[in-house]
Parts: structure tokens; sequence; C-alpha cells
């Protein structure tokens, strides 16, 4: 048999490996949504925990804007909507209760994500920004830097990748970033719902902005 060949009957395994693959995840995901319905009840009684969760992932921990870290401390709700008929649909929606960045209650968003690339957006919000708060995109004076990625920003743009990560790794794996990756095994299960003697510095725990 040629190296074509069988670089062809590879391919097809491959091909073959990736959609059990997807069928997997689907099917998953079926059994996880009324878990992560029962997991959204909880989680409304810990203060700020979406924001805790999301600063704590990569992207949004390493050069968050003000306006995104004002966002997150007053983020009351957090959901990601699967639709079964539809396995690569996703609809967005953020809960946020009075802040100075933006007068919208919710922000949304509905997209596809094509395993080609070409994600599709079907709906988005208009971000109703106060004075002064809406984005400049002067936050990254070196051009050599990488991409900017905004969590606020993502609702009211054209970008997918933001809401990939939000959709397939921060929203069902909630719970490991509220924890964080570093914290001790012992104390991983244990949830401090604060106090009213507490700091609000403490209160509100936030994405840290990394210093240039």
């Amino acid at each position: 048999m040629s190296e074509e060949a069988i670089n062809k009957e590879l391919t097809a395994i491959q091909d073959d490996a990736l959609k059990v693959a997807r069928e997997v995840e689907n099917y998953t995901r079926k059994l996880m949504v009324p878990i992560w319905e029962k997991r959204r009840g909880v989680i409304k009684k810990i203060p700020n925990f979406w924001a805790q969760a999301i600063g704590n992932s990569p992207i949004f921990s390493m050069d968050a804007s003000d306006s995104d870290v004002e966002a997150l401390e007053n983020l009351t709700d957090f959901h990601v909507e699967y639709d079964e008929s539809r396995p690569d649909y996703r609809k967005i929606t953020a809960t946020f209760s009075k802040n100075d960045v933006f007068k919208n209650e919710t922000l949304t968003k509905e997209f596809i994500i094509n395993d080609d690339g070409e994600d599709e957006i079907l709906s988005k919000s208009t971000i109703d920004y106060h004075p002064g708060k809406a984005p400049n995109n002067k936050r990254k004076a070196d051009d050599d830097d990488g991409p900017v990625f905004s969590f606020v920003e993502f609702f009211g743009n054209d970008d997918t990748a933001v809401g990939n990560l939000l959709s397939d790794d921060i929203f069902p794996g909630a719970l490991e970033y509220f924890h964080g990756e570093e914290d001790d095994d012992e104390d991983a299960d244990e949830i401090d719902l604060g106090s009213e003697d507490e700091d609000d510095e403490d209160e509100k725990p936030a994405p840290k902005k990394s210093k240039k």
C-alpha cells in the first residue's frame, strides 16, 4: 500500500474520531443542562461568584480593562443556552446590577460555531455606555502585543473567539475557575460566602490588571 493511500485511510479514521468526539460532547452537554440549572440557583447565593470565576480565566486575568473589572464586579448572573437540535448554537446572557459602565441590565449574544472556523453571529447587544466609558481601542500601546479580549465588548462586537471560551470552557468549568488552579485540593470544595463585616475589597474579587 502506498504512503498516499495510508495517509488517506488515516485521515478518514481521524474524521470518524472527530465525529464521535462531537457526538459524545453533545450528549454530555445534554445530560449536564439540568445540572447547570441546579448549579445556577446555588451559586446565586455566593457573592461575586462569576466575577471570580471569569476573572480567574487566563485571557481575562492578564489585561482586564477598568470597564471589564467594574462590569464583572456587578455581574449577578451568567448563563449559556444550548439547542439540542442545533449542537453548534450558543446563546450567552449576562445580567448586571446598576453600574457606571453601561445602562443595560442584560447583555446577550447568539452565535453558531462552525467546524470550518467561519462562525456565524445571529444576534448581539447594543451596549448603551455611560459617557466616557465606551472603548477607545487604545489599551494596547505596543504593536507587538497580542489581541485584546474584553468581556463587555464581546457582547457588542463581531468576535466569537471569546464566546467559544465562555460557552465551552468557562461556563461548564465554572466551579474549577472559581476556586482557581492554585488552590489546595483540601480547600477546593469549600466556598466562602463572605460576611457583612468584611471589607468591600474582599467582597468583590475581580481580575487584576497586569502591570505594563
